[in-house]
């Protein structure tokens, strides 16, 4: 087994929006490396996108990639989103932009490339399915040259099924599926059920709770929310076992709170999945 415990960028969302001056990465590099004092995790990982880095020239990534390694971080890097739309002119420079950004990714040592998808109007399921396809593919070819895998998160459009479809469609084995625990809840699936299905096509998981009200999935400190998260772990633990490096990332997405709330939050997370890996022995 080889579980490395995580931190996505975007549980400080409601912070990094209103940074004036400094590099969202900095912001978040520190926050991530608090985590790891505060709760013993090491090494721990860091999941990033490329837009939050001030400038992708050699000399500062190298910077950044020893900071990684003397802070004993474990990068995986978001390379963009693509946009499924018909039109060529919304299209095409997403999944340029994804090409390019995975030779960042590589240099900076992230073997998965994580990407995520914008929806064109106009464009019905089995349309979105077969552009999905079409880019993925494209994605998938061009990440062979780094050896990389390319991976998206289940959101608000895609089910389990459609995710099958897709990657049995783009036929390549270097995509994937990373596994946000709570997502499944946007489209009424169950976590366990849908985190089964996906076991052989899972690199990597964004663990995250949710708790439903009014309709609206509220994100909630991990263990406080609607999922099962004991069975979906124990189901995590599986791929990882398979797996040479799994990243399970904790991601809160909050829509009240201050700074304060946020970091405490994304801690509470942290103490809840360092008990939980300390107990698999």
């Amino acid at each position: 087994m080889s579980i490395t415990l995580g931190v996505l960028s975007d549980s400080y969302r409601r912070q990094l929006r209103r940074l004036q001056d400094q590099p969202v990465i900095d912001v978040v590099v520190e926050k991530v490396a608090a985590v790891a004092r505060a709760t013993d995790i090491g090494p721990i990982g860091i999941d990033f996108g490329v837009g939050a880095l001030p400038s992708t020239d050699k000399t500062y990534l190298a910077e950044l990639k020893t900071k990684f390694a003397d802070l004993n971080m474990v990068p995986t890097v978001i390379i963009g989103t693509l946009g499924l739309h018909a039109d060529q002119d919304f299209a095409g420079p997403p999944i340029e932009a994804s090409i390019r950004n995975l030779e960042v990714a590589n240099y900076l040592g992230s073997p998965l490339g994580l990407f995520y998808f914008n929806y064109g109007g106009r464009v019905k399921r089995e349309g979105r399915i077969r552009i999905a396809v079409e880019q993925i593919g494209r994605l998938a070819e061009a990440a062979r040259q780094f050896d990389m895998t390319v991976t998206t998160e289940n959101y608000d459009f895609f089910t389990s099924d459609d995710f099958l479809l897709i990657f049995e469609q783009v036929g390549a084995d270097n995509v994937g599926l990373h596994n946000d625990t709570g997502n499944w809840l946007i489209l009424d699936e169950d976590p366990l059920t849908a985190t089964r299905k996906m076991v052989d096509w899972t690199h990597h998981a964004h663990v995250r709770d949710y708790r439903i009200v009014d309709g609206v999935c509220s994100s909630v400190p991990i263990g406080m929310g609607d999922v099962d998260f004991p069975s979906v772990l124990a189901e995590l633990k599986k791929v990882a076992d398979r797996r040479d490096r799994f990243v399970m990332a904790m991601e809160m997405d909050m829509d009240v709170g201050d700074a304060a709330a946020e970091d405490e939050a994304v801690l509470e997370c942290a103490r809840y999945m360092k008990k939980w890996l300390d107990a698999q022995g």
